[in-house]
């Protein structure tokens, strides 16, 4: 088919009418401008057909330009996430480092009390050891003044006879004795203060072994009191309120050496400075159960119960004012 304008020859129909709507020369010829619906939607330039708008975007600067600020801005976002990442692989790293460290600080504090518990059991049996000694003197003690026991009982019902009486408002004025190191020392501190104080020279234990005393009530009588579970009592029931303030004395200095403890805390202490403070923070741990420990067994004492301490006490108080007497 020929064009009637430019008299092109086409071979379709369809080509034809292609040609006389787009063809520069052939629309000059029909005094026709070309219709450009096709626009670059980067540099806004208008084409009659689109396969010349595709052309045209690969060389467009403006495509290019947007495209270069695309892959920059790629860039720089990649570089953040790289950053990013960085920082999550840094933090990772400080964490478990942290972690690292807490461990071991726990491994510390765990090896720190199987230490002490282990020094805590060697102490109970070098304390019982020393306790069947004491006992194994006492015995023999006993059994040598055997021999002279006509003679020790006329000394001790003589002894006994000029006692004077044990009052309540006796033991009550006494009180005031009581100090911390008595509390601090335990069973033999509590011997120690009545021996000195309360009790001084008005009880005699006459039988060791059994921890059998006598001593004068408030009307004169002599009591005999096996065990001294009585005397215990009445001592105890005395210095119950007196041995509490001092206790909770204890506990005030205790928690202020806490805090003092605790001021720094363990996260920047290295390994020698961790392990000094695990060892710190465990005393103090078993300086307090020790101390609410003995509280109690004071005032159990003083409802006549027999706890631990009843009987390190007695024994104390027996060795202090024993004499033969049978």
């Amino acid at each position: 088919m020929q064009c009637e304008y430019c008299e092109k020859v086409l071979s379709t129909l369809s080509s034809l009418k292609h040609h006389q709507k787009t063809v520069k020369y052939c629309l000059a010829k029909q005094n026709k401008e070309p219709i450009k619906e096709h626009i670059c939607s980067f540099c806004k330039t208008c084409f009659a057909v689109k396969s010349s708008l595709n052309s045209h975007l690969r060389i467009c600067k403006s495509n290019t330009l947007e495209i270069q600020e695309q892959l920059n801005l790629l860039d720089e976002k990649s570089l953040e996430l790289s950053e990013t990442k960085q920082k999550f692989i840094e933090k990772d790293r400080i964490i478990s480092e942290k972690d690292r460290i807490i461990s071991e600080k726990d491994r510390i504090i765990e090896e720190q009390k199987i230490l002490i518990k282990e020094l805590h059991d060697e102490q109970k049996i070098q304390n019982k050891n020393l306790q069947h000694m004491l006992q194994s003197l006492a015995e023999k003690a006993i059994s040598k003044s055997s021999n002279t026991s006509t003679v020790n009982q006329n000394t001790t019902n003589h002894i006994i006879n000029n006692m004077m009486p044990i009052t309540d408002a006796h033991l009550q004025e006494h009180i005031q004795n009581l100090n911390p190191v008595h509390v601090q020392n335990g069973a033999s501190g509590y011997a120690k203060y009545a021996l000195e104080f309360p009790l001084k020279d008005m009880i005699v234990c006459t039988d060791f072994q059994r921890r059998s005393c006598k001593y004068k009530d408030e009307n004169g009588n002599v009591i005999s009191d096996p065990e001294m579970t009585k005397i215990t009592k009445r001592l105890f029931s005395a210095i119950k309120d007196r041995n509490e303030e001092l206790i909770n004395e204890y506990s005030a200095e205790l928690q202020a050496k806490w805090k003092t403890l605790n001021a720094s805390g363990p996260s920047d202490m290295n390994e020698e400075e961790m392990v000094d403070f695990s060892t710190k923070t465990n005393e103090a741990l078993e300086f307090v159960m020790n101390v609410l420990s003995q509280k109690r067994q004071v005032n159990e004492m003083a409802d006549g119960m027999r706890p631990e301490l009843f009987y390190g006490f007695v024994r104390e108080l027996a060795a202090g004012c024993y004499r033969a007497d049978k």
